[in-house]
């Protein structure tokens, strides 16, 4: 029975990966799609090189090994409120240095791989861990599990770097007898995963909490300022109901009440003491218990109206704030009737 290289595994992972997202068409697709493809291409190469240790294959497959970790920093990076020259910069810059340096010092290309690596994966940590609210195209909803794989996929990147320094040490001390097994093993781990998280970059969170940064020292009359911007973000949200819209996003926020998204975040984590997702979160709660209490309306449509797109968020929040499940909490409204 012949044996299969182990890349060819990967890429038919990948290629899963890229039918799925094709087929379902989620925010940012074209994005996450593009970066499958240039794994699928990298990964193909190495498959090749198992069979056909060619010149050509081996600088094609440089050149898309730099090419991948700026693509994995643009799927996240579009969805927060960089300036588009600062974007542009850190796309195009770092991956352009990296392949004039390949092209004209090719002994350099392994430490340029990690260095590149490395880098974007710290940049991607690093902006996952200003908070979900950083992610300002993304549905409110979504933000939390945008903020978790962004570091994620930052974590495997720079994992991936330091493989490309295990590698390196291997050529230098054992002429890289280990190096197609090292390859084939860290891009059967990292690719599809990073591959899953930039896939699932819109899907539900999962039932954990964001953490918040603790109040700032401020001085009064800033305090003031944030407490009167919280104050007309509450009462535009309350009197348009804002919050019903499941796709409602922290930048569509801020456009309609003309103040930045980072003023607005900050005015409700020093306000409230939580993020804007989960701020939002509980006027929908609340309007969802309000239904509860006074229409027979199932659980699953009061959910949809309240403005929640999954039932595992809108359970998990509902617990969070009310102590009880749905169920349990109209179970209790009809047994104690109070007026609303």
């Amino acid at each position: 029975m012949p044996a299969i290289p182990f890349p060819w595994y990967t890429l038919s992972i990948l290629l899963i990966l890229l039918l799925k997202i094709c087929l379902q068409r989620p925010a940012g697709y074209r994005s996450s799609a593009t970066f499958i493809v240039g794994c699928s291409l990298l990964v193909l190469m190495s498959a090749l090189r198992w069979q056909f240790d060619h010149i050509l294959l081996r600088q094609l497959q440089s050149i898309v090994a730099i090419v991948l970790p700026p693509l994995a920093w643009h799927c996240f990076a579009c969805f927060t409120g960089q300036r588009f020259r600062q974007k542009m910069a850190a796309f195009v810059v770092p991956p352009t240095l990296a392949l004039a340096l390949n092209l004209i010092a090719p002994a350099t290309t392994d430490a340029v791989l990690m260095l590149l690596y490395i880098g974007y994966g710290s940049a991607l940590i690093r902006t996952a861990r200003q908070g979900g609210d950083r992610f300002i195209f993304t549905r409110l909803s979504d933000t939390r599990t945008t903020s978790l794989l962004a570091f994620i996929a930052g974590g495997f990147l720079c994992f991936s770097g330091l493989t490309d320094l295990v590698i390196a040490l291997d050529f230098h001390f054992y002429q890289g007898q280990q190096a197609p097994q090292l390859v084939a093993i860290s891009q059967a781990i990292l690719l599809p995963f990073i591959c899953f998280a930039i896939v699932c970059s819109s899907r539900p969170p999962l039932p954990a909490e964001d953490s918040v940064s603790p109040p700032e020292d401020l001085k009064e009359s800033d305090s003031e300022e944030y407490a009167a911007t919280y104050q007309r973000i509450e009462m535009l949200i309350s009197e348009q109901q804002l919050f019903l819209n499941p796709d409602l996003t922290l930048n569509a926020l801020a456009r309609k009440a003309g103040i930045p998204a980072r003023q607005i975040s900050k005015a409700v984590n020093l306000t409230r003491g939580c993020n804007v997702s989960q701020w939002i979160n509980g006027f929908r709660i609340d309007y969802a218990r309000r239904l509860l209490r006074s229409t027979p309306l199932p659980v699953t449509e009061i959910m949809l109206e309240a403005g929640f797109a999954t039932k595992s968020n809108f359970h998990r929040e509902f617990l969070r704030i009310s102590g009880v499940s749905p169920t349990d909490y109209r179970r209790a409204a009809a047994e104690n009737p109070v007026p609303d």
